[in-house]
């Protein structure tokens, strides 16, 4: 459920079971001797019948279950966002390859990212705002530092 399923994905299943049926006829003609040629347009037809139901099946199921595809949006909206702020962080702080360890290793910070994303995307509230969070952190960190800059760039798109 992972790939985007376009044309290619459904050529390619329909050939792996084209491939599969010649394969069975082939074995079936070599132990008998004869070689019958409904297998043959049964290679063509049972293929193309497999995966026009295997078509109409994920369309269906894309139209009943929508949530996968907007949590899949989701996931990447925020991933964009870590992105555009990674992008900020490389060029306002001076950090070292060991000061993004921390930033990636501390659960704190992850969980402030995230919550920083959610202000973006709804906006503030009475228990989450901007304040709060930049104070979350005490000034001599890395932490500290990453969190500015980010507010900072989230400020900027504002």
């Amino acid at each position: 459920m992972g790939q985007k399923k376009n044309l290619k994905y459904y050529l390619m299943i329909y050939g792996i079971a084209v491939l599969a049926i010649l394969i069975y006829t082939i074995i079936t003609w070599v132990n008998s001797g004869t070689l019958e040629t409904t297998m043959l347009w049964s290679a063509i037809i049972l293929p193309l019948l497999f995966t026009s139901f295997l078509f109409v099946f994920d369309k269906i199921f894309d139209r009943i279950f929508p949530k996968r595809k907007n949590q899949q949006n989701k996931k990447d909206d925020y991933n964009g966002f870590v992105n555009e702020m990674n992008t900020a962080l490389d060029k306002g702080g001076e950090f070292s390859i060991q000061d993004y360890r921390t930033l990636q290793d501390s659960e704190r910070f992850q969980k402030t990212l995230k919550q920083l994303y959610s202000i973006k995307v709804t906006g503030e509230t009475e228990d989450l705002t901007i304040d709060y969070l930049s104070k979350k952190f005490k000034k001599s960190t890395v932490e500290y530092r990453a969190i500015q800059l980010i507010i900072q760039e989230l400020k900027k798109m504002e």
